[in-house]
């Protein structure tokens, strides 16, 4: 990664994992560190690494890491003064390696769709109908993503996706691919109509709240080609992603189906676990 300073409205190649969270109890020193190590793997010659974070309203790390009520091992975060949206990160130990994190949210909208609002501290209510939320982020220009999900676009929600992407052109709603599609299942017939109409499938990580998914974070995303506001970095990239269109530059790689069955095994034996213990999932 360079970390020269860049001349003004210089486009910068920029390497991003748009669907980052981290859980409560997660350890966020080693997940700032698999999102360097992994985005630098995935592109060498990139000018910066960003992560963001899409947290749900239960979720807190943002705010907790900026307040120093969290602390990322080996790391540290600091607030960029004109943009309340981003942190910059330096890794203590090797001054040269760091980068962006920047504020999101997962939104569960009434028809049981998820939203990612991007680089944006900015707090939603969950439960309102999909369309409620999209009208709120798009009249705030923030760039609104709807992730794919392991069975989450079948049936009356696929229809709803379908419905929405129709209308899509330009205004600042995408779609999403994580790493958890298993590499060798067929693209999604949704990805496919997205890309026919130059609505931009955005690639992101999306770690599930398991031990060690914080190694993922960075693995799987994508290259924005854009010019860089280094005081309001958070800003600049909700700005281009809002009217962004056509695809970004994919970079990384996502799993295989072992790995993909055995994350979701697990998954459903946690939510077990909870459920029994009296928990939420």
């Amino acid at each position: 990664m360079h970390l020269d300073t860049p001349p003004p409205n210089a486009v910068l190649q920029i390497a991003v994992d748009t669907h980052v969270h981290l859980y409560p109890g997660a350890d966020a020193g080693r997940a700032l560190t698999a999102g360097f190590g992994n985005l630098t793997a995935a592109r060498q010659n990139a000018d910066r690494l960003m992560l963001v974070l899409t947290e749900t309203s239960r979720d807190c790390a943002f705010e907790d890491l900026a307040a120093g009520r969290r602390v990322a091992r080996g790391w540290s975060c600091d607030r960029v003064a004109a943009d309340p949206a981003a942190l910059r990160a330096t890794n203590l130990r090797k001054n040269s390696q760091g980068l962006l994190l920047l504020a999101g949210r997962q939104i569960q909208t009434r028809e049981g769709i998820e939203v990612l609002a991007l680089a944006t501290n900015e707090r939603f209510e969950d439960g309102l109908p999909i369309r409620t939320v999209l009208a709120q982020l798009h009249t705030r220009r923030i760039p609104a993503v709807l992730p794919w999900g392991v069975g989450k676009w079948l049936g009356r929600r696929g229809a709803e996706v379908e419905d929405l992407l129709a209308g899509a052109g330009g205004h600042g709603l995408m779609l999403g691919d994580n790493a958890g599609r298993p590499r060798i299942w067929r693209t999604p017939s949704l990805f496919l109509q997205a890309m026919r109409d130059g609505v931009p499938v955005l690639p992101g990580s999306d770690p599930l709240p398991l031990p060690g998914a914080e190694e993922g974070i960075g693995a799987f995303g994508c290259q924005i080609d854009a010019p860089l506001d280094e005081t309001r970095p958070a800003s600049s990239l909700r700005e281009h992603l809002f009217t962004l269109r056509g695809q970004p530059v994919q970079i990384g790689k996502r799993r295989g189906l072992p790995a993909v069955v055995s994350e979701q095994i697990a998954l459903r034996r946690r939510r077990i676990r909870t459920t029994r213990a009296g928990g939420i999932s």
